[in-house]
């Protein structure tokens, strides 16, 4: 806004200084002071646009105006220095001069240049009504400028204090999401096996436990290791038929092994998309294992919309969803909040004798 007002009013000065030269000006004195003025509002604009400011620009504008107020005599038509009201062109550069010092300038040394320029021009033209003008805009042009420094200022405050809470949201919501990744994968090991312990599915004695204790210890070990691992790939593509051919090979130890029929398509997800699809097929699996009576499973997968749909197949004796008690974590946690972490969704259809149909669905 400086910029413009110092642009604008220097070249229109400029323009009424030559149309309407008249004497006691001095063609010499006017030259002088019109190149002049048109130099300085160039440099002005150009420092004024710049990529930092330079408080001396604004300190020598004020000089600037203040020596063209002094000289008015041999700049102005005598008409113009004895008219009451501030028309000439003198008159424009001294009350851009004012407005822009409340502009650039801190106060009080902002309302100290608007006095300063007003009281050159009375020394210069004579005191006048254009005199107290000046000193009218100033007061004008300050009280705007405090109101929206102060605004600005309250406006800052709101915006910082908004992005700190953003920013400790954000954290608490990464804190809680690596707290449910852990959790869930306590469940799905150490919590298991103490499950499985626990109903007798293995005893003391057998073989398999000491296997699931190292495999769970593993676990924890590697939580304790990396407590909040960045997953700096959770957006890479990653294949998807690789990583539950995987999971459905794999050997669960302790669990009856399952008879499982595989058919999905070579497909590449982000890498967090599969990581989510993959566990939650370990989990539907290890529940095929331990409570379906059922050794038959199909594991299938196709398209879904723009995205993906991962079934898990069984005959095996059912259960009631709604019946499931809420301290039971396999399927919430471990299946529905591992495919809601990532923005997809899951569902379990089931009855008592009629199978059940596990269904992971993510789309983009």
């Amino acid at each position: 806004m400086a910029a413009v007002l110092r642009g604008t009013s220097a070249v229109g000065a400029a323009l009424v200084a030559v149309v309407g030269f008249a004497p006691p000006a001095r063609s010499l004195w006017v030259a002088v002071a019109v190149v002049g003025l048109l130099l300085w509002s160039l440099l002005f604009t150009v420092l004024t646009l710049g990529p930092k400011p330079y408080p001396w620009v604004y300190a020598g504008d004020v000089a600037v105006v203040l020596v063209l107020c002094l000289a008015q005599g041999n700049l102005v038509p005598a008409d113009v220095l004895g008219a009451s009201a501030g028309s000439g062109w003198i008159d424009m550069i001294a009350g851009t001069g004012v407005f822009i010092a409340q502009f650039m300038l801190r106060q009080p040394v902002a309302m100290a240049a608007a006095i300063a320029i007003a009281a050159a021009h009375a020394a210069g033209a004579g005191i006048r009504e254009a005199s107290v003008v000046l000193v009218l805009q100033g007061l004008l042009a300050a009280a705007v400028m405090v109101l929206l420094r102060h605004g600005a200022r309250r406006a800052d405050l709101a915006l910082s204090e908004k992005a700190s809470a953003r920013a400790s949201a954000g954290a608490r919501s990464a804190a809680r999401t690596d707290e449910l990744h852990q959790q869930r994968l306590l469940h799905d090991t150490v919590l298991a096996t103490l499950t499985m312990v626990g109903t007798s599915s293995i005893t003391r004695d057998s073989a398999a436990l000491p296997q699931r204790a190292a495999a769970d210890l593993a676990v924890i070990e590697d939580l304790r290791a990396h407590p909040s691992t960045a997953r700096t790939v959770a957006h890479d593509p990653a294949p998807l038929d690789v990583a539950l051919r995987t999971v459905v090979v794999t050997h669960r130890v302790g669990l009856r092994p399952l008879d499982i029929e595989f058919d999905v398509p070579p497909l590449d997800l982000p890498h967090e998309v599969v990581e989510a699809l993959s566990q939650g097929l370990a989990e539907a699996l290890t529940n095929v294992a331990q409570h379906a009576d059922t050794c038959a499973v199909r594991v299938t997968a196709g398209p879904a919309g723009e995205g993906v749909a991962v079934e898990v197949h069984d005959e095996g004796r059912g259960f009631d969803p709604s019946a499931v008690p809420s301290h039971r974590r396999g399927l919430r946690e471990s299946v529905y909040g591992r495919m809601s972490a990532v923005g997809g969704s899951a569902r379990a259809v089931s009855s008592p004798g009629a199978g059940t149909r596990v269904v992971l669905r993510w789309e983009p």
